[in-house]
């Protein structure tokens, strides 16, 4: 069975989608006994208000390596782990404190992520598009941002966003294999459009960028007027997205997203940048997206339009980025997503975009009926399966 076009994707329907618990309501406790503060004076919570921005701003840009429930020491953690300079002459200091305090696991991603990627690229690659061809080992570098007619099938184009570490022969490997081969999970038989993350000097320096692009989102889905030439600077993989996004709408043409990890991102900044310029509507329409293990969870991708059965987030409870992916952040209150988001790190055992954070050896095989619910059914959602038990 082939999978085609999904103008007329039914609605959320069917299995549940993984959903939050509210934080303990117990009168006079909050979240393992700490207390909550007294009442707020009205005038008081007017100014506070008028600075929560700028607040949730600075709590977004550390999420990535938060990993205990706390307030300032949380912050200075994070911020000496990701930019200790920042912290004067005691940040070196506080680096290695905090670095000797993490779990192992967490000591080996954190010497991953800042140590010299032996995979940096020239800057040149940032944002490369190719096409992956059915049944092929290779694929094909285009140079321009346009849609080869040989891409088109049944009125859709089928767009990938990479992740972080990810490599294009990894990919052409992994998606060939998941949905244009006789064993495909979901025999989709089309050539794809694949964006090239690329590779900065440090795997930081690409968590930073990822981070980035999260803000983004996040700044425009709080109304404000984002730049899209320095959007488009800080990450190309963004523009590349934008434009061949763009295009497809402008033809009235269906477009699938895949977007792994820091791909997630990526692929809904340019969803919520096009919706900023009046695309909402035609990515209601016309786009539909899989976040695997993705940095941004799939209501940022309805925020800018996409119909709810139409936008679905996998991954392993296991897996770092999908606990800290696939949690929703109000950018007007950020607050109960950022406990939900602590509160789910628990479950976290893998911090090295291992096996767990793979497509092909993790994702979608213990996510197998929830992917197929959503081709053939229109149910999307959140799920996080089990880390499989060793027989």
């Amino acid at each position: 069975m082939t999978v085609s076009s999904f103008q007329n994707a039914s609605p959320l329907a069917g299995r549940s989608p993984l959903k939050k618990m509210p934080p303990d309501k117990k009168p006079g406790g909050f979240l393992d006994g700490f207390e909550k503060a007294p009442p707020v004076d009205p005038a008081e919570a007017r100014e506070r208000a008028k600075g929560k921005h700028k607040v949730a701003k600075i709590v977004l840009g550390t999420l990535g390596v938060t990993t205990v429930l706390g307030t300032g020491a949380a912050t200075t953690a994070t911020v000496a782990l990701i930019n200790p300079g920042a912290l004067g002459p005691l940040g070196p200091s506080l680096n290695q404190l905090v670095v000797q305090h993490l779990p192992g696991g967490a000591q080996e991603a954190y010497h991953w992520a800042t140590g010299p990627n032996p995979q940096a690229e020239d800057p040149s690659n940032y944002g490369q598009l190719y096409q992956i061809t059915p049944g092929s080992r290779d694929y094909q570098v285009l140079d321009q941002h346009q849609i080869p007619p040989d891409a088109i099938k049944d009125g859709r184009v089928i767009v990938g966003f990479e992740g972080i570490d990810g490599t294009q022969e990894s990919y052409v490997r992994a998606f060939n294999k998941l949905f244009n081969s006789e064993q495909a999970a979901i025999p989709l038989h089309q050539k794809m459009l694949f964006i090239h993350e690329g590779h900065r000097p440090t795997r930081l320096d690409d968590i930073k960028r990822v981070l980035h692009d999260y803000s983004i989102t996040k700044r425009i889905q709080a109304g404000e007027q984002v730049d899209l030439q320095e959007a488009f600077r800080a990450d190309p993989a963004v523009e590349t997205g934008y434009n061949v996004i763009k295009q497809a709408l402008d033809q009235d043409l269906d477009v699938l997203i895949f977007a792994h990890s820091g791909g997630g991102a990526e692929s809904v900044e340019a969803l919520n940048l096009l919706s900023s310029q009046g695309y909402h509507d035609q990515i209601g329409e016309h786009v539909k997206i899989v976040l695997m293990a993705g940095a941004a969870p799939a209501q940022d991708a309805v925020e800018a339009g996409v119909k709810p059965g139409n936008a679905l987030y996998i991954g392993m409870k296991a897996d770092l980025v999908a606990e800290l992916g696939h949690v929703y952040i109000d950018a007007q209150d950020p607050m109960s997503g950022l406990i939900n988001l602590v509160k789910d790190l628990r479950n976290t055992t893998d911090f090295t975009l291992g096996p767990m954070h793979s497509p092909d050896k993790a994702i979608v095989p213990n996510n197998l009926d929830h992917l197929q619910d959503f081709f053939y059914k229109g149910i999307g959602g959140t799920y996080l399966a089990e880390t499989p038990v060793a027989r």
